[in-house]
């Protein structure tokens, strides 16, 4: 997709404003009558392709040789629907370009140098490595005219947004953040350092909930005796579990007694008088925390708000033991706020768009052959780097086939999960996760078909024993011969996808996307998606509801064109 290019951008403020610009450039390329025209024009199509990209306009983008190859590998090729040889030959059209109009390659030509009060400090520093930490900064501010004595955390803000944008550095909140410690300690040791403190950059996220081990004892002790009925359940307690929950989901109970008590806090409360969980379940302050948890979302329920409820009807009844009125008000909070709740996220919701596209969504089903074939020319030159496509490949075709949550993905054991049968002479992969091991506590069953099974070999055979440091059963083995962490498969899953499709896909959503694509072939059949995802029926209907309305509006759409055809 071509950017908009019609907005005002301004050019960087690390670019000196003597730099030449690419516009310079192709004006010089359109006057070199040595060079056959059809060169000048695929140079000069070189760079405005190269702008086009970028998302600025030749004008706006330096031409120096250090800057381009600092900013070109930044960019995805997939993302702007090009191949890496295209990318490649882009870039090596405007490097020449560059070349044969004698643009330098220093970086010090193109970076805007600092102003003289800011020179006069940096040459204080003795250290060279305090230097480099605080010469952006020093850029950034001459370019906006702030001093060293004017400097402020706004500043540091915006540092750190000018860097994002411009992509010319890693990690760009480290750079920011070292730069800030540097600036803190040198006003301690430098003498006629500016007396300016800087603040420490905010958190992505500021926490809003209190640890439990900040509330009373008391507290603190009847949480304790919760979640230890939940881990070690009396069998003969038929008012209990049957079974232990999962160390996961404990901790998420514990997350969302947190969640309440810190909210109810929030809303007014003092943190010194909740001293029990039955305070918690009195109607008046779980209406008042549920409330102040949906005022973070503008009043709008969410399925974690709903999940929080859930929680707290299950203390109410299961140990705290309030009278039947009391846990019908309860349960009528939770349906009330399950059929408000909205069952995708939105960023799930968004990330699914993509597909609404066709050739994105061919592009997803075909990468796992697409990333063989590219592995299989790498085997022989970078082996461990052609294992991993083939490991991702195999990652993206168990999701499409068997959409199970990362986590069983990972520990995927080939001795305990895995196992080849045959089905009118077709070979094939079962694969049983049993239910202990499972999230909802329901065991997993799938089968791979023959190409999918074949994937699974050729990996067995060809990639996995490059991937292969200390004996391991797992089919994802990790270095000291465990299981991948669910983090390294979803990353792993992620990155290939948008490097070779330009998509933003991680792993969970594939769960999403197998409802979408059963939508498009078998609309309505909710009940096949909820064996598939080993989910409830109303879950999948909920969950899944999106691609059922799409569906009825093209068939409604494809009535009213019908209807006004025949008239």
């Amino acid at each position: 997709m071509t950017e908009d290019l019609s907005k005002e951008t301004p050019v960087s403020p690390f670019v000196s404003a003597e730099a030449p610009m690419f516009d310079g450039v192709i004006a010089q390329l359109s006057s070199m009558e040595n060079l056959p025209p059809t060169r000048r024009r695929d140079l000069k199509s070189a760079l405005n392709t190269l702008a086009r990209i970028i998302g600025r306009r030749p004008s706006e983008i330096p031409a120096n040789i250090n800057w381009l190859h600092v900013r070109v590998r930044k960019i995805v090729p997939a993302q702007h629907n090009i191949t890496k040889k295209r990318l490649a030959n882009i870039k090596s059209d405007a490097l020449k370009a560059l070349e044969l109009t004698g643009c330098s390659r220093k970086r010090s030509d193109w970076l805007a140098p600092v102003s003289q009060d800011w020179s006069d400090l940096l040459g204080r520093i003795e250290n060279k490595h305090d230097l480099w930490k605080l010469t952006q900064l020093a850029q950034f501010c001459s370019a906006l005219s702030v001093g060293p004595q004017q400097v402020r955390d706004q500043h540091t803000l915006d540092l750190l947004k000018t860097l994002i944008e411009e992509s010319f550095v890693n990690r760009p909140e480290h750079v920011v953040a070292n730069a800030i410690r540097t600036w803190n300690r040198l006003k301690d040791q430098v003498s006629d350092w500016p007396e300016v403190a800087l603040s420490r950059l905010p958190r992505k996220k500021e926490p809003w909930t209190f640890h439990i081990e900040t509330f009373p004892d008391a507290f603190q002790s009847d949480v304790n005796a919760w979640l230890e009925r939940l881990r070690n359940p009396d069998l003969f307690d038929a008012s209990g579990p049957s079974q232990p929950l999962r160390p996961t989901t404990i901790a998420h109970r514990r997350f969302q007694i947190q969640e309440v008590a810190s909210a109810l806090v929030r809303s007014g409360k003092p943190m010194t008088e909740i001293t029990s969980l039955a305070l918690l379940v009195e109607m008046d302050n779980l209406k008042a925390a549920l409330r102040w948890m949906m005022g973070r979302f503008n009043d709008k329920p969410k399925d974690a708000i709903k999940g929080v409820a859930v929680c707290l009807q299950a203390i109410a009844n299961h140990h705290v033991g309030v009278d039947a009125a009391h846990l019908d008000d309860i349960r009528g909070i939770v349906k009330r706020l399950g059929r408000d709740a909205d069952g995708l996220r939105e960023k799930n919701r968004q990330r699914l768009l993509q597909l609404e596209d066709s050739e994105n969504l061919a592009k997803l089903l075909h990468l796992p052959a697409v990333l063989v074939t590219k592995a299989e020319h790498l085997f022989a030159t970078k082996p461990r780097k052609a294992a991993l496509l083939v490991q991702a490949a195999l990652a993206i075709e168990i999701l499409l086939n068997c959409p199970m949550r990362v986590g069983n993905l990972a520990s995927l054991n080939l001795e305990r999960h895995l196992k080849p049968i045959k089905i009118k002479r077709e070979h094939r992969t079962h694969i049983h996760i049993p239910s202990h091991e499972v999230k909802n506590n329901v065991a997993l069953d799938y089968e791979l078909g023959k190409d999918a099974t074949v994937l699974l070999n050729y990996y067995l055979e060809k990639a996995r024993p490059v991937l292969l440091v200390e004996r391991s059963d797992f089919l994802f083995p990790a270095m000291n011969g465990g299981s991948k962490r669910p983090n390294g498969v979803s990353t792993l899953i992620k990155k290939t996808i948008l490097e070779h499709t330009g998509l933003t896909i991680h792993a969970h959503l594939f769960r999403s996307i197998a409802g979408k694509i059963h939508s498009l072939v078998q609309p309505g059949d909710v009940t096949t998606l909820s064996h598939v995802l080993n989910n409830s029926l109303s879950t999948a209907m909920k969950a899944y509801a999106q691609f059922e309305r799409r569906s009825a509006l093209e068939h409604y759409q494809n009535s009213l064109s019908a209807v006004r055809s025949a008239g």
